[in-house]
């Protein structure tokens, strides 16, 4: 980025800096209208005169031949980004993307008529989510403008939802978030990714779009992300390349209905008629749910232990979710200890808090007209040692279905279409064959060989540039070090790291002892994004090694301490990165500053260029280091205040018995591991995800204040939680809250109903084909992304030998040979004698089922569960309540 310290027309003096730069640099004026107003831009030369400040940056040329609206779009952009997007990217970058904001403005019909403060808020900033920024909107903007051009907004919207589809769709991955173009590429992405994608999509051609979450379901586990488009005046929710018929409609429209919270992210300064939840120097956090269900304050009242209220205390709603309790939202009280939240109607755990010893926690239930909750602060000592909670969720309801079965048919044929387009691309990457091919021409054999083949294959749409690299590698005669590299990466770095990242890792001149440790070679720390920065870590070694000529006369320990002390030295950018998104690691080292996470990596990333074996351990948030004996130290960096205790000598140990369904609980999934902070508030270790709990045991703990949380998922959603004291060195057996009397009838099926039985290609009786018992009925559709997942998840209710723990019937009409094999243990039928219109009639329900729809019955005609639509986890949550049957 052409970051400058002389100014070319004037030296920064005061907030008025900026705007008389812009008159004296900037190019014609524009003759349209204009886009912000001189009170807008008031406020953003004063925000980013603030921030550049505050950065110890002396100013920006955003270079010349500027329009008055350019100018203003950049203050705009520069003034309320995250730190890393403007100093991680050029002002050109920049300037080529607001000209296609202002193009799309100009030449869409829907264009002007969209409101400035929506425009400027849900159109023209570039970052929807954590992703690193990208040129999609240069690249696809006369594509997408040419397809949408004639079209009313709302046709515009559906179908850039089939255009998203055509190439790309859902698969789970980790957390950090691929930009729009690796997305494109990879034809896959989470619903973060999904939906970043297609808010990009829309953004391209100007329409205000954003990301809405639900930070957590309350009734099952996981969370999800989606997208709202602005059409002519109105919000509407859909599936990000999940396309429905009509807007506001979506696989989740039954899940979204039990949601406590759901809300989004506008950029900058922000006033709308949503519910403010905080904002920061960025963005403004909004609070959609009214838009979805029915809502109410939650209210919480502080007082100290004389009953007076107290003004300044944090107060965190938390929904359970992942055997964790998730803050999804904080206030502060007012001056009568006041902190209050609109809500869904449920149950959620809160924690008010100074500081430890003066914390409570306590748990509120939501209804209609609101619900209330008081809280004493005291001490953690106070806190019970064991608390048992039952959370329940707002209940199960119906959504009202706006579409007819002859529009739900014709959108699956559209889908169909989009399939086999994407699944033409698809078929391009490679194959067993190609790779075998590959590991052969690279003289790979045996466990070298199959490692190829799944890096290579995972490799997907950047198959090409990845075997470039190793062809290339292998002309240097270092191909075993290329395949170590790509070893240390995630998954999804295979589909977009940057060549360059790999080159010059592959350059670095270590022996073949340092090459076997990912931990010494690897530029993958944490799930920042990869930029090529090995010349500048070098640079810096070698200043660093300057200004301490002893350098070759220190140990390892203290070679680490000093890098630590030199990144210890560089401000903490506490107020313009509050997401925490990673910086490169050259850019905080040419800048002196970063947020925690962007210093955390450049420290590991100097450690190893170093030739220090360095590692970020996510469980307890601390750098570790080998020392001459390969043994494990922590480095002291940037350490918070003695009041937390951090402790080194706290081991967690665990037990567990085995009962029922759950044979090996597993962390973040059936119990979880957290402490209290320095502020009371509480924290959880950041073990791996789905780690065996006797993979867990035995860790070290940093904290003393720590506690066991573990929580049984009830068939209508609810949770019987419990958090337990834990004590250093002593054994916590792992235990789970029962309710006996948790499953019951709740509906009936005839199970002598007919459906038309695919394999014998003959009409016969659900009792038939499942004999005496219960039973599990699906009800699905063909090419529908909702009914996949679900047979997916059903891979969960499959024994020990393979086989399903219940008799399974799958009724969708005319299924692919590609969906039967996702479930082929399961009988298999369509729904010709509308068993679908039977039970909807019977059970007195309104209107059709949101398909899919899962049914677990018995042959005595009694429903004990149903779940419509689909829902994170079921396979999960089913396979528990047959253990439950089973055991009555």
């Amino acid at each position: 980025m052409k970051l400058i310290r002389n100014f070319k027309c004037l030296a920064v003096t005061s907030a008025l800096w900026l705007s008389l730069a812009l008159v004296a640099c900037g190019g014609a004026e524009s003759k349209n209208e204009s886009l912000f107003s001189s009170e807008v831009v008031r406020s953003a030369e004063s925000a980013l005169s603030d921030k550049l400040a505050y950065l110890g940056i002396e100013a920006i040329d955003f270079g010349d031949s500027l329009t008055s609206n350019g100018k203003a779009a950049m203050t705009w952009l520069y003034a309320y980004s995250y730190t890393p997007d403007i100093l991680d990217h050029s002002p050109e970058f920049y300037r080529a993307n607001i000209d296609v904001a202002i193009k799309a403005r100009q030449e869409l019909p829907w264009g002007s008529s969209v409101p400035l403060d929506q425009w400027r808020a849900f159109v023209l900033p570039l970052r929807v989510n954590n992703e690193i920024l990208d040129d999609f909107r240069t690249t696809y903007y006369e594509e997408l403008r040419d397809l949408v051009k004639d079209m009313t907004m709302e046709q515009a919207v559906i179908e850039l939802n089939h255009w998203a589809h055509q190439h790309i769709t859902y698969a789970p991955s980790d957390g950090r978030t691929s930009s729009p173009l690796a997305t494109l590429r990879n034809a896959l992405g989470r619903c973060g990714e999904q939906s970043t994608f297609f808010v990009s999509v829309l953004r391209t051609v100007g329409i205000p779009a954003r990301q809405v979450y639900t930070p957590r379901w309350a009734h099952t586990d996981d969370n999800h992300a989606w997208v709202e488009a602005w059409v002519d005046g109105e919000w509407h929710y859909l599936g990000a390349s999940e396309p429905a018929p009509v807007l506001d409609h979506a696989w989740f429209d039954a899940p979204v209905l039990r949601a406590m919270l759901l809300h989004t992210r506008a950029f900058g300064p922000y006033v709308g008629k949503e519910e403010w939840l905080g904002a920061d120097l960025n963005t403004t956090e909004l609070n959609v749910s009214e838009n979805y269900i029915p809502v109410a304050p939650a209210m919480v009242t502080v007082v100290d232990k004389e009953g007076k209220p107290l003004e300044g205390v944090k107060v965190t709603f938390r929904i359970y979710n992942y055997a964790d309790l998730y803050p999804a939202v904080t206030r502060t009280t007012n001056r009568l200890g006041e902190a209050s939240v609109e809500l869904g109607f449920g149950d959620v755990v809160v924690v008010a808090s100074r500081s430890p010893q003066e914390m409570a926690i306590g748990k509120l239930t939501n209804k209609e007209g609101g619900g209330t909750l008081k809280l004493t602060l005291g001490d953690w000592s106070e806190v019970p040692s064991e608390m048992h909670l039952t959370i329940t969720p707002p209940i199960e309801r119906v959504p009202q279905i706006a579409v007819t079965e002859e529009m739900e048919h014709i959108n699956a044929k559209r889908m169909e279409e989009n399939n086999a387009l994407r699944q033409s691309y698809t078929d391009t990457f490679p194959t067993d064959e190609q790779a075998n091919s590959l590991a052969k021409e690279l003289g790979l054999s045996g466990e070298k060989a199959a490692q190829l083949s799944r890096l290579y294959k995972e490799s997907r749409g950047y198959h090409r540039e990845i075997a470039d690299f190793l062809r290339s590698s292998a002309q240097q005669g270092k191909v075993q070090e290329a395949m170590a590299i790509l070893a240390s990466l995630t998954d999804k770095d295979l589909h977009d790291v940057n060549i360059d990242v790999l080159r010059e890792t592959l350059s670095r001149d270590l022996t073949s002892v340092q090459w076997s440790d990912a931990d010494l070679f690897s530029p993958r720390v944490m799930l920042e994004h990869l930029y090529p920065v090995q010349k500048q870590l070098d640079e810096a070694i070698k200043e660093i090694k300057s200004a301490h000529p002893e350098w070759e006369t220190l140990s390892i320990a203290e070679k680490a301490k000093t890098l630590a002390m030199v990144v210890d030295g560089f401000k903490v950018d506490e107020s313009y990165n509050p997401r925490g998104i990673v910086m490169s690691p050259a850019t905080v080292w040419q800048y002196k500053v970063g947020d925690l996470r962007s210093l955390q990596v450049l420290l590991v990333r100097l450690l190893r260029t170093a030739g220090i074996s360095a590692k970020y351990d996510t469980a307890n948030g601390v750098i570790l280091f080998k020392d001459e004996q390969q043994r494990a130290e922590i480095l002291p960096f940037k350490e918070k205040t003695e009041s937390e205790e951090v402790s080194a000598d706290c081991q967690l140990l665990l037990s567990y018995k085995p009962e029922g369904y759950l044979k090996t609980p597993k962390y973040e999934t059936n119990f979880s591991i957290g402490y209290v902070d320095d502020e009371g508030q509480l924290s959880t270790y950041g073990f791996d995800w789905q780690l065996p709990y006797d993979q867990v045991s035995g860790a070290k703990l940093l904290h003393n204040r720590n506690y066991l949380l573990t929580g049984t998922r009830l068939a209508n959603g609810a949770v019987l939680m419990a958090l337990r004291k834990q004590e250093c060195g002593k054994v916590a057996p792992l235990l789970f809250d029962r309710d006996e009397t948790a499953i019951g009838v709740i509906g009936s099926l005839n199970a002598e109903s007919l459906y038309h039985d695919l394999t014998s290609d003959s009409d016969k009786s659900l009792i038939s084909s499942t004999g005496r018992g219960y039973y599990l009925l699906i009800l699905g559709r063909a090419h529908h992304e909702p009914t996949d997942h679900i047979l997916r998840d059903m891979q969960a209710i499959k024994g020990a030998d393979g086989k399903l723990l219940l008799p399974t019937v799958v009724l969708i009409n005319d299924p692919s040979a590609e969906l039967k094999s996702l479930l082929p243990e399961a009988i298999w039928g369509e729904d010709k004698w509308d068993i679908e219109y039977d039970f909807v009639k019977s059970n007195e329900l309104s209107g059709r089922l949101d398909k899919p729809v899962v049914i677990i019955a018995d042959t005595f005609n009694r429903v004990v569960f149903v779940s419509q639509g689909y829902t994170i986890g079921i396979g999960e949550r089913v396979a528990q309540i047959v253990e439950e049957l089973k055991s009555k």
